[in-house]
């Protein structure tokens, strides 16, 4: 994106969001449904939990990488919502290990008898170019490449859930089962110059030298809503409601290693919202029938940055999720059932 298209949507798109949008509260009775929010210690993923704990659902689970925070967190919830503790649950997930990913869904399969819905919050914002157990850059895998193998894993439970009776004792109308992507109007800004690669893309982007960092963040964002509209299309996603949410720019601690500037801190808190109304953008997407791999911001479905509707991005999607396919089945030998046998086989992967 060059640089006058940038502030052109900061200035006419960007500020007036975040400066005049009223979020609608979408509330909804969850009686007898499960939900999942990944990432949910803290911040937005903390608030959104909070919301889903209000709204009474049978089971809640915190997916956190810190057992301790998550207990922190559960705690709060329960005190400021007043639901029962007892249907609050901490699991532990670390989206910067495939492995744990893996065992968070085998134990969802095992555990859980429906899924209503996912919210998939866990991100990253980091300074520094670091690497996780599994090899690759930590935005990258976080953001991005972990957060596709989490989706499609849990898109069987959710799918299943599609078909089971509607919860009794509910005052709610139907709703279906959810994969809510939290995204980012980051994707707007992406310079993203591996576009034009033809192959070897994963691996170009995993190489420091070869990467502009300070893209590194918009970049995992924008290809996060071009694998997330693969995912959606898949068979198994056939009864499931995929999409993507921006919760707007919200005060948070995703940038707490950056070290701020007095004034830059000044205009973040005098723009950015509380966790509590970012989170009721997600509660809009986790609630409401959108169309596959829709991109929700201010409560509305919003086209994404121009260039992915292009001949190029198209591409570039395509081979983005061919090779994170690959990374997903070297990890997972249930993503190759998922993808070709138990929904049927989908040409080219």
């Amino acid at each position: 994106m060059g640089l006058l298209r940038t502030l052109r949507y900061i200035f006419f798109t960007f500020l007036p969001d975040q400066l005049f949008s009223k979020i609608p509260e979408t509330v909804e009775d969850l009686t007898g449904r499960v939900y999942v929010v990944t990432g949910s210690n803290s911040g937005v993923g903390l608030s959104t939990a909070t919301h889903l704990a209000s709204m009474n659902p049978e089971r809640l689970i915190l997916a956190v990488r810190d057992m301790h925070k998550g207990e922190t967190a559960k705690a709060q919830i329960v005190e400021e919502t007043g639901y029962d503790g007892a249907r609050v649950e901490v699991w532990m997930l670390d989206m910067a290990s495939f492995a744990s990913v893996i065992a968070f869904t085998e134990r969802v399969d095992n555990e859980l008898k429906r899924l209503d819905g996912a919210v998939l919050n866990a991100g990253v914002h980091l300074p520094t170019w670091r690497t996780t157990v599994d090899g690759w850059e930590t935005i990258l895998q976080i953001n991005t490449i972990a957060t596709g193998l989490l989706g499609i894993l849990l898109l069987p439970i959710l799918s299943k859930t599609a078909s089971l009776p509607f919860p009794q004792n509910s005052a709610s109308t139907k709703i279906e089962p959810h994969l809510t992507m939290v995204a980012s109007v980051a994707q707007y800004m992406g310079i993203f110059e591996e576009r034009k690669l033809t192959e070897d893309l994963l691996k170009t982007l995993n190489t420091d030298t070869k990467t502009d960092f300070v893209d590194r963040y918009p970049t995992s964002k924008l290809l996060l809503n071009l694998q997330t509209r693969e995912l959606a299309a898949l068979p198994a996603a056939r009864n499931v409601v995929v999409n993507l949410v921006d919760p707007g720019l919200c005060v948070t601690n995703i940038a707490n290693e950056y070290n701020l500037s007095g004034w830059v801190t000044a205009i973040w808190n005098l723009f950015g919202w509380p966790p509590s109304k970012g989170a009721w953008n997600i509660m809009f997407g986790v609630m409401k029938t959108t169309p596959p791999a829709a991109f929700i911001t201010s409560c509305e479905i919003r086209q994404d940055t121009p260039w992915s509707y292009t001949p190029v991005a198209a591409r570039t999607q395509a081979l983005h999720w061919k090779e994170s396919v690959d990374v997903w089945k070297a990890a997972s030998p249930r993503v190759a059932e998922i993808l070709e046998t138990e929904f049927g086989a989908r040409s080219g992967i």
